[in-house]
């Protein structure tokens, strides 16, 4: 290969002219590098957002295969992870292969060096990393550098692309940035004849080059030059030679010097974030990611900008399509530009406020499948609720969004949720309740989901169907291009005649079965049997993932990562990376055998006690989490290391091999009964009692373990996790799924009866503690609808309140309300007024009395809304009592009277801290006691509903009161076909807020059903239809009066 030297001597004669020919090379060099010297300046960029960082790895090819296998499979994986975890892209530059057969020597060159002008360009200073021992590589002659090559790059004349690339991305220009590792000599002596030939340059210059080279890095650069040793350690299955030693100074000392390179040159953000503002962060993360490549797909894109910036929709936009067919990516490059477009108001509509633009990727970070949490989310966002008015479970959650989202005050809001059908509530009802059916005009909602799931199917059975864009497999054009820039990335490319096999699959078309081939490509170090590889790769999405995880076995832990892939499958809500590596620990007991699999008996005996293993050591786990990192969530730093898979064609594919069924079958099988089984008894003895609630409920119902639930739900740590004040949604839930019966509340009852005696017999349970778990059992027993049994355990905890702790206000005001609540919540079971009412009105109303009281003492915000609440059902149920009829220690007028006072103080209350929610409910509660079918009342639920609808809009709780009470109240002034509007509305709004199936909806389809109202839909039916003739004959008339002025 020529050398490209002096001009003067044509044929170099020996080694001194081949010195000279070097020095004169670099002599021409020097007089191009910047000659400022040391610039001991640091280099600190300040960012916003996510950042690119390039690394750009020079070196030999054939020499070097061994520590590229690593630096790709190993440290760039690695580095990789902590920079995502700082908000920071890394990008290797890994030119091993990629540079077709048929390329020009001035495309190579360019490519080299035009990558390394990338690499300033993002980073000011290119992060660089050389690889250098005894080949020198190509040296291009005159004659392969073009003259417009050369005068661009002045001083390329006479040097070896590597030398090229050295000079240009860390020597001309002192480079912080750069580190070279130069492979010691004395490895040649440990490798067998037949291979020192890939290791040493023929090329007579070369060791001349090599020497000079090293001893001016070695002089300029100093402790940024790091020799390293190794010795041959064999040949693997391609014929490649494997070197033992390069972990122990190689690796790690890349690792460390690049992560303290990025690190000061790109510190990161110093900000505490609220929990709200974590989970949008982390969301973000993983849009930028997923949106980053979104190629094939223009039509679509501009389909859906089409709908953000279309004026007045009123309905949503959902995006569906088979798994893997890259909703995901539209989803997230979608959101990526609409929250650019607001942040630059390019969004029609949006006011003074502008948009704004909320994202969330189901299943994409941990608590993403947690349904409530985003809509409280959502909720904060939209400043829709504060702290004291955050809903305190899902179904208000569902139905204070409903209402947000229709109501045509709320903040100009984009709502972008991807994988819809991933949410963990399987209740399709509650799933879609938050969504309006019809959205206020400056609302727009982009959903995505597989088709034919559940919410896909209740959407398309709505009155008003969404916009649907179904996403199609992907034309040849695009995967072209999918696979061009995927690999282009790193520089590599496929020739015409790869290009073809790879996008002759069939299984081509799905963009995440693209991806992963790229990827598999990508990895791969063997260019000369790249093709082999492509024609390898199996046509089918499951069945490319079973091969990777095929792959991943032989070259990442073997039973360790089947164990980790088991496991995560199982888990619940994935797994803490401490957690895995605490079970992966008991390396003795890791796989269930055949015997083990079609055996009933309880593993768990014979297995080790979690607190006598030791976790997986580090060296043993870090392959395994690096080769199964792609395809885990969460994206970046969740802050707890909780480890899950981001697809579930991967949970599929994971079932597919590994756990496997016979034909037909439903249940789960013997193999994953296994693993349940092992994550039961590791979380059992857990003392972490949160993920204890979060894992064991799910493998203890698998395994249809009865007793053992019933001991964790009646854990009083456990108790207290799953406790809500307001509604105990999974501690019922567990409940009804584990007695599943009719008669699951008693049984939960006098389970929970007998917790309390053996605590009340515990010597170390003091009385304030007594006190407080009979007012929680009694919560709890009143929410699954056994009103008396609870009153008579909250009886026991006004005792001891009382008569042992001085009747404390602070806790004396929430009993008493507590009790009213109860007889509350018993009254409303009744359909009609009657009174046979009085006996349970009577405690409702004295409690509610008692509570009043103490309240008017306490201070602060949340006592002034507990107040106020309390006061509009007070009020409420003294008018209850003046319609049963009163007696005679309260007659209907005075009731009445007493009511009024409470409702206007109630209204004071919410005007006074602006919760216009509320005080609507106040002024209906007004009309409901003024003379029923008045001008009066009739005048107040007017103000009510006007209120209502500005603070929640046309569909919410409180609206379809409002709406009965008039529907009522036109019935008292028999204007049958006016009630009969309202109760229509009633039911669209019941409809849309509870769901079809819901009581209240029942009730009202019921209302509607009655003789009268059937009799005033069909008046108001011929109606229209006589009102439609009319209409046409008067435009028949028309018609004749201009026909005859035509004739």
């Amino acid at each position: 290969m020529g050398c490209g030297g002096s001009r003067s001597l044509a044929v170099p004669s020996g080694p001194s002219d081949y010195k000279y020919m070097v020095q004169q090379t670099w002599d021409e060099v020097s007089k191009t590098i910047d000659g400022k010297g040391k610039n001991n300046k640091k280099l600190i960029i300040k960012r916003s957002g996510w950042k690119t960082v390039r690394v750009f790895v020079s070196s030999t090819f054939k020499d070097f295969h061994a520590e590229r296998e690593i630096l790709v499979k190993e440290v760039f994986p690695d580095l990789r992870q902590w920079c995502e975890n700082r908000r920071l892209y890394l990008v290797d530059c890994d030119l091993r292969w990629g540079v077709p057969k048929d390329t020009t020597s001035e495309e190579t060159l360019r490519m080299c060096l035009g990558e390394i002008d990338r690499c300033y360009q993002d980073n000011v200073m290119p992060f660089f990393l050389n690889l250098t021992s005894e080949r020198c590589g190509w040296i291009p002659t005159h004659q392969d550098v073009p003259q417009s090559l050369a005068r661009e790059y002045r001083w390329v004349q006479g040097l070896s692309v590597t030398e090229m690339e050295i000079l240009h991305g860390a020597y001309r220009i002192e480079n912080p940035n750069s580190l070279f590792m130069i492979r010691n000599s004395s490895f040649l002596s440990s490798l067998p004849a037949e291979n020192k030939d890939d290791f040493v340059d023929p090329n007579p210059i070369a060791a001349h080059k090599l020497e000079h080279l090293k001893n001016m890095l070695k002089s300029k650069l100093g402790k940024r030059v790091v020799w390293y040793d190794c010795e041959f350690a064999g040949i693997d299955d391609d014929g490649k030679v494997e070197f033992n030693g390069l972990q122990e100074v190689f690796s790690k000392k890349i690792f460390d010097f690049f992560k303290e390179r990025i690190e000061e040159q790109y510190p990161m953000p110093d900000y505490n974030l609220d929990p709200y503002q974590q989970a949008r962060e982390a969301h973000e993360a993983f849009m930028k990611s997923r949106g980053a490549t979104v190629l094939g797909r223009n039509n679509m894109l501009e389909t859906i900008k089409e709908y953000v910036e279309e004026i007045g929709n009123d309905r949503a936009l959902i995006i569906t399509g088979g798994a893997g067919t890259g909703k995901s990516s539209i989803t997230a490059r979608t959101a990526d530009v609409a929250q650019l477009m607001a942040a630059n108001n390019q969004i029609p509509g949006g006011g003074s406020q502008g948009w704004h633009v909320f994202y969330h990727f189901v299943g994409a970070v941990p608590g993403s499948t947690d349904l409530e949490q985003c809509i409280k989310r959502l909720l904060k966002e939209l400043n829709a609720v504060n702290d004291a008015t955050m809903p305190k479970n899902l179904e208000v959650a569902c139905q204070t969004a409903c209402s947000v989202l229709s109501n045509t005050n709320t903040r100009p809001c984009l709502i972008i949720v991807d994988a819809l059908n991933q949410f963990d509530d399987d209740k399709s009802t509650t799933l879609l309740s938050w969504l309006p059916r019809k959205l206020a005009p400056q609302v727009r909602v982009i959903l995505s989901m597989i088709d034919n799931t559940p919410p896909h199917k209740l959407l398309k059975e709505r009155a008003i169907q969404p916009k649907e864009i179904f996403v199609t497999p992907l034309d040849m054009e695009a995967r072209k291009e999918i696979v061009t820039e995927m690999l282009g990335r790193y520089n590599k490319k496929l020739d015409e005649k790869q290009m073809t096999s790879l996008l002759a699959k069939e299984s081509s078309q799905n963009p995440l079965w693209l991806a992963i081939a790229c990827e598999e490509l990508r990895v791969y170090g063997l260019f000369e049997r790249i093709t082999d590889k492509i024609n390898s790769l199996a046509d089918g999405l499951l069945d490319l993932l079973e091969q990777v995880f095929t792959r991943f076995e032989a070259e990442n832990g073997g039973r360790l990562l089947v164990g980790t892939l088991c496991l995560l499958e199982t888990s619940a809500t994935g797994l803490l990376e401490t957690e895995l590596l605490q079970i992966l620990g008991d390396e003795d007991n890791l796989m269930p055998s055949d015997k083990d699999a079609d055996s009933d008996k309880d593993k768990g005996e014979r297995e080790k006690k979690s607190k006598d293993i030791g976790p997986l050591i580090p060296a043993k786990w870090a392959p395994v989490y690096r080769a199964l990192r792609p395809f885990l969530r969460p994206f970046g730093d969740s802050g707890e290391g909780r480890l899950d898979f981001y697809h579930r064609a991967l949970s599929k594919a994971v079932r597919k091999k590994y756990f496997p069924k016979t034909d037909g079958a439903e249940e789960i099988c013997d193999y994953q009964l296994w693993w349940h089984r092992k994550l039961a008894d590791y979380f059992f003895d857990s003392e972490h009692v949160h993920r204890k609630v979060e894992e064991l409920p799910t493998h203890l119902l698998a395994l249809g373990s009865v007793d053992k639930l019933q001991v964790l739900l009646t854990d009083w740590e456990v108790f207290d996790i799953l406790y809500n004040e307001e509604y105990s949604t999974l501690l019922l839930k567990y409940w009804r799924q584990v007695l599943n019966n009719d008669n699951w509340q008693e049984t939960m009852e006098m389970k929970y009866r007998e917790c309390l005696k053996k605590l009340e017999q515990n010597e170390s349970t003091t009385k304030e503690q007594m006190a407080l778990r009979y007012e929680q059992v009694a919560r709890v027993v009143m929410q699954s609808g056994r009103h008396m049994e609870a009153y008579s355990l909250l009886e026991n905890s006004m005792n001891i309140e009382m008569s042992e702790l001085g009747g404390r206000p602070v806790r004396m005001v929430e009993l008493y309300n507590l009790a009213g609540t109860i007889y509350d919540e018993k009254l409303k079971l009744y359909e009609y007024v009657d009174p046979s009412q009085l006996r349970e009105l009577r405690p409702a109303i004295d409690f509610s009395r008692k509570s009043i009281a103490i309240r008017e003492t306490l201070v602060g915000e949340t006592n002034q809304y507990k107040l106020g609440k309390t006061l509009i059902q007070l009020a409420f149920n003294l008018q209850a009592w003046m319609e049963c009829g009163g007696d005679n220690s309260l007659n209907g007028e005075e009731a009445i009277e007493e009511a009024k006072k409470h409702i206007d103080r109630a209204i004071n209350i919410f005007k006074e801290v602006g919760s216009d929610g509320h005080l609507a409910d106040a002024i209906m509660t007004k009309a409901v006691l003024e003379e029923r079918g008045s001008e009066q009342q009739e005048k107040f639920y007017s103000e009510a509903e006007e209120m209502c609808l500005q603070a929640y809009g046309d569909y919410s709780v409180l609206t379809s009161r409002i709406l009965l009470n008039k529907g009522i109240m036109y019935e008292d002034k028999r204007n049958y076909v006016k009630a009969y509007e309202y109760f229509i509305k009633w039911q669209d709004v019941c409809v849309e807020v509870f769901g079809y199936h819901h009581p209240l909806s029942n009730d009202v389809s019921n209302c509607l059903a009655e003789a009268r109202y059937a009799r005033v839909k069909q008046h108001l039916e011929q109606r229209a239809a006589q009102q439609q003739e009319q209409d046409n004959a008067d435009f028949d008339d028309d018609d004749d009066d201009e026909s005859d002025e035509d004739y």
